[in-house]
């Protein structure tokens, strides 16, 4: 089949009622965005500012905080959150971690009771992979 020779050509009624729904949309210019822009705010002049009163938002604000610092305590007191110290945590932050073994040569410094054999130990047993501390 040879498509070079082919003409579409369409039906005349066709062609022109597509000419007629194609029209071309008129173009805002700034005159009449300046129309428009006076035109609402002339609308919406006579509307009140807000809702509420600011007095009303601060105090529902206030109330939604207390509730939230109260609900905070109340699971806090409910879940036991304070723990048994942990023997080799210096720093108190819950775990043994490498700040202790820190903290506890900067304690050896003042106090002959603690050896060096104590401070190796102790970063051995944090730096161990497996968590044995060979």
């Amino acid at each position: 089949m040879n498509r070079e020779n082919e003409t579409t050509e369409l039906p005349g009624d066709l062609v022109r009622e597509m000419q007629r729904l194609d029209k071309s949309l008129a173009v805002l210019t700034p005159a009449v965005d300046r129309k428009v822009t006076a035109a609402a705010a002339a609308h919406f002049r006579h509307r009140p500012a807000s809702g509420r009163p600011a007095t009303t938002r601060r105090a529902i604000a206030g109330a939604l905080a207390a509730s939230l610092v109260i609900g905070v305590f109340a699971v806090r007191l409910q879940t036991g959150v304070e723990r048994e110290p942990l023997a080799n945590d210096m720093d108190g932050s819950g775990v043994v971690d490498i700040l202790d073994a820190f903290e506890l040569a900067s304690r050896k410094r003042g106090s002959p009771s603690r050896s060096q054999e104590e401070i190796d130990a102790l970063i051995r047993e944090i730096v161990a992979l497996n968590g044995s501390g060979s």
